[in-house]
Protein backbone atom coordinates (compact mmCIF):
# COMPACT_ATOMS: atom_id res chain seq x y z
CA UNK A 1 0.00 0.00 0.00
CA UNK A 2 2.87 2.12 0.94
CA UNK A 3 4.26 1.67 -2.63
CA UNK A 4 1.12 2.67 -4.66
CA UNK A 5 0.55 6.18 -2.61
CA UNK A 6 4.05 6.80 -3.61
CA UNK A 7 3.64 6.24 -7.17
CA UNK A 8 0.23 7.76 -7.01
CA UNK A 9 1.62 10.67 -5.32
CA UNK A 10 4.49 11.05 -8.14
CA UNK A 11 2.29 10.00 -10.77
CA UNK A 12 0.49 13.30 -9.65
CA UNK A 13 3.15 15.42 -9.05
CA UNK A 14 5.03 15.02 -12.49
CA UNK A 15 1.47 15.51 -13.90
CA UNK A 16 1.68 18.84 -12.31
CA UNK A 17 4.67 19.74 -13.79
CA UNK A 18 4.33 18.63 -17.34
CA UNK A 19 0.68 20.69 -17.40
CA UNK A 20 2.99 23.29 -15.77
CA UNK A 21 6.17 23.53 -18.51
CA UNK A 22 3.72 23.22 -21.04
CA UNK A 23 1.55 26.27 -20.01
CA UNK A 24 5.06 28.06 -19.62
CA UNK A 25 6.50 27.15 -22.82
CA UNK A 26 3.55 28.31 -24.86
CA UNK A 27 3.35 31.61 -22.94
CA UNK A 28 6.90 32.25 -23.74
CA UNK A 29 6.33 31.80 -26.79
CA UNK A 30 3.72 34.26 -27.52
CA UNK A 31 5.21 36.22 -25.73
CA UNK A 32 8.19 37.05 -28.30
CA UNK A 33 5.54 36.51 -31.15
CA UNK A 34 4.32 39.63 -29.69
CA UNK A 35 7.06 41.17 -28.85
CA UNK A 36 7.86 40.65 -32.51
CA UNK A 37 4.31 42.06 -33.62
CA UNK A 38 5.44 45.10 -31.41
CA UNK A 39 8.54 45.51 -33.27
CA UNK A 40 6.79 45.14 -36.71
CA UNK A 41 4.01 47.59 -35.89
CA UNK A 42 6.01 50.39 -34.82
CA UNK A 43 8.15 49.85 -38.14
CA UNK A 44 5.26 50.20 -40.11
CA UNK A 45 3.83 53.21 -38.08
CA UNK A 46 7.28 55.18 -39.00
CA UNK A 47 6.47 53.67 -42.62
CA UNK A 48 4.36 56.90 -43.43
CA UNK A 49 5.15 59.99 -43.37
CA UNK A 50 4.39 63.25 -44.83
CA UNK A 51 6.61 63.79 -48.25
CA UNK A 52 5.67 67.51 -48.64
CA UNK A 53 7.76 67.92 -44.89
CA UNK A 54 10.32 65.58 -46.12
CA UNK A 55 10.91 67.19 -48.96
CA UNK A 56 11.61 70.66 -46.71
CA UNK A 57 13.98 68.69 -44.65
CA UNK A 58 11.38 67.26 -41.48
CA UNK A 59 9.96 63.60 -40.66
CA UNK A 60 6.80 64.29 -39.82
CA UNK A 61 4.50 61.00 -39.84
CA UNK A 62 1.01 60.63 -41.26
CA UNK A 63 -0.63 59.24 -38.37
CA UNK A 64 -4.21 58.39 -40.05
CA UNK A 65 -2.20 56.11 -42.36
CA UNK A 66 0.19 54.76 -39.78
CA UNK A 67 -2.75 54.08 -37.56
CA UNK A 68 -4.74 52.24 -40.27
CA UNK A 69 -2.21 50.23 -41.41
CA UNK A 70 -1.35 49.02 -37.99
CA UNK A 71 -5.02 48.18 -36.84
CA UNK A 72 -4.90 45.92 -40.91
CA UNK A 73 -1.36 44.16 -39.37
CA UNK A 74 -2.10 43.87 -36.13
CA UNK A 75 -5.11 41.62 -36.85
CA UNK A 76 -3.93 39.14 -38.74
CA UNK A 77 -0.66 39.14 -37.08
CA UNK A 78 -2.66 38.28 -33.72
CA UNK A 79 -5.54 36.20 -34.61
CA UNK A 80 -7.63 38.96 -33.57
CA UNK A 81 -10.91 40.67 -35.68
CA UNK A 82 -11.82 44.41 -35.93
CA UNK A 83 -12.71 45.05 -32.97
CA UNK A 84 -9.40 43.15 -30.95
CA UNK A 85 -11.59 40.57 -29.89
CA UNK A 86 -9.76 37.19 -29.78
CA UNK A 87 -11.04 34.51 -32.59
CA UNK A 88 -11.52 30.94 -32.12
CA UNK A 89 -8.36 29.48 -32.64
CA UNK A 90 -6.04 32.50 -30.89
CA UNK A 91 -3.98 31.89 -27.97
CA UNK A 92 -5.07 35.03 -26.37
CA UNK A 93 -8.51 35.36 -24.10
CA UNK A 94 -9.19 38.80 -23.81
CA UNK A 95 -9.63 42.01 -26.07
CA UNK A 96 -6.26 43.78 -27.25
CA UNK A 97 -5.37 47.12 -26.46
CA UNK A 98 -2.50 49.01 -28.08
CA UNK A 99 -0.92 52.03 -27.91
CA UNK A 100 0.93 53.81 -30.11
CA UNK A 101 3.15 57.46 -29.35
CA UNK A 102 4.42 59.29 -32.63
CA UNK A 103 7.24 61.88 -31.94
CA UNK A 104 8.45 63.79 -35.17
CA UNK A 105 9.76 67.38 -36.00
CA UNK A 106 6.50 68.91 -35.07
CA UNK A 107 7.37 68.82 -31.43
CA UNK A 108 4.36 67.20 -30.93
CA UNK A 109 3.67 63.31 -29.65
CA UNK A 110 0.73 62.17 -31.13
CA UNK A 111 -0.80 59.16 -28.93
CA UNK A 112 -3.18 56.71 -29.91
CA UNK A 113 -5.23 54.02 -27.66
CA UNK A 114 -7.01 51.06 -29.76
CA UNK A 115 -6.38 53.39 -33.29
CA UNK A 116 -8.42 56.12 -31.76
CA UNK A 117 -6.65 59.57 -30.83
CA UNK A 118 -6.34 60.12 -27.07
CA UNK A 119 -4.07 63.35 -26.35
CA UNK A 120 -0.85 65.47 -27.90
CA UNK A 121 2.04 66.56 -25.61
CA UNK A 122 4.82 68.33 -26.40
CA UNK A 123 8.25 67.33 -26.31
CA UNK A 124 11.76 68.03 -27.83
CA UNK A 125 14.35 65.86 -28.58
CA UNK A 126 15.99 64.32 -25.66
CA UNK A 127 13.35 63.89 -23.98
CA UNK A 128 12.27 60.74 -21.78
CA UNK A 129 9.69 58.48 -23.08
CA UNK A 130 7.12 57.10 -20.24
CA UNK A 131 5.25 54.58 -21.21
CA UNK A 132 1.79 54.42 -19.49
CA UNK A 133 1.52 50.78 -19.16
CA UNK A 134 4.85 49.26 -18.86
CA UNK A 135 8.15 51.15 -17.39
CA UNK A 136 9.86 51.01 -20.65
CA UNK A 137 11.79 54.30 -21.02
CA UNK A 138 14.08 55.23 -23.75
CA UNK A 139 15.38 59.16 -24.44
CA UNK A 140 13.59 60.75 -28.33
CA UNK A 141 16.48 61.63 -29.76
CA UNK A 142 15.28 60.89 -33.88
CA UNK A 143 11.89 61.08 -35.18
CA UNK A 144 10.34 57.17 -33.06
CA UNK A 145 7.29 55.02 -33.10
CA UNK A 146 6.59 53.13 -30.07
CA UNK A 147 3.59 50.90 -29.92
CA UNK A 148 2.90 48.96 -26.45
CA UNK A 149 0.07 46.21 -26.77
CA UNK A 150 -1.60 44.77 -23.74
CA UNK A 151 -2.51 41.38 -25.28
CA UNK A 152 -4.11 40.03 -21.39
CA UNK A 153 -3.16 37.50 -19.18
CA UNK A 154 -1.86 34.00 -20.01
CA UNK A 155 -3.35 30.93 -20.34
CA UNK A 156 -2.37 28.65 -17.33
CA UNK A 157 -4.77 25.74 -16.66
CA UNK A 158 -3.27 25.08 -13.11
CA UNK A 159 -5.94 27.31 -11.13
CA UNK A 160 -3.71 28.33 -8.38
CA UNK A 161 -1.90 30.67 -10.52
CA UNK A 162 -4.70 32.94 -11.60
CA UNK A 163 -3.78 35.70 -10.50
CA UNK A 164 -1.29 36.57 -13.41
CA UNK A 165 -0.57 39.80 -15.35
CA UNK A 166 -1.26 41.03 -18.08
CA UNK A 167 1.44 40.36 -20.90
CA UNK A 168 2.67 43.79 -21.91
CA UNK A 169 4.98 44.28 -24.85
CA UNK A 170 6.41 47.70 -26.33
CA UNK A 171 8.66 48.49 -29.38
CA UNK A 172 10.06 51.54 -30.64
CA UNK A 173 11.57 51.87 -34.47
CA UNK A 174 13.58 55.32 -34.44
CA UNK A 175 13.29 56.80 -38.02
CA UNK A 176 16.86 57.84 -39.46
CA UNK A 177 16.25 59.17 -42.83
CA UNK A 178 18.38 62.43 -42.28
Amino acid sequence: MKIFIITVAVVILYSFTVVFTQDYRQAQRNSYRLKYVCEELSATGASFFNREEYSEGYTVFNTEEGIRAIGDQLTSLLSVDNSMTPVANSYWSKNIEYKVYFYDDSGICKVYTNGSPEREEIFTYGDLHKDDWTPYDTVISDPTVVVTINAGPDRFRLKFLDPLPDIIRSSSHEWEGR
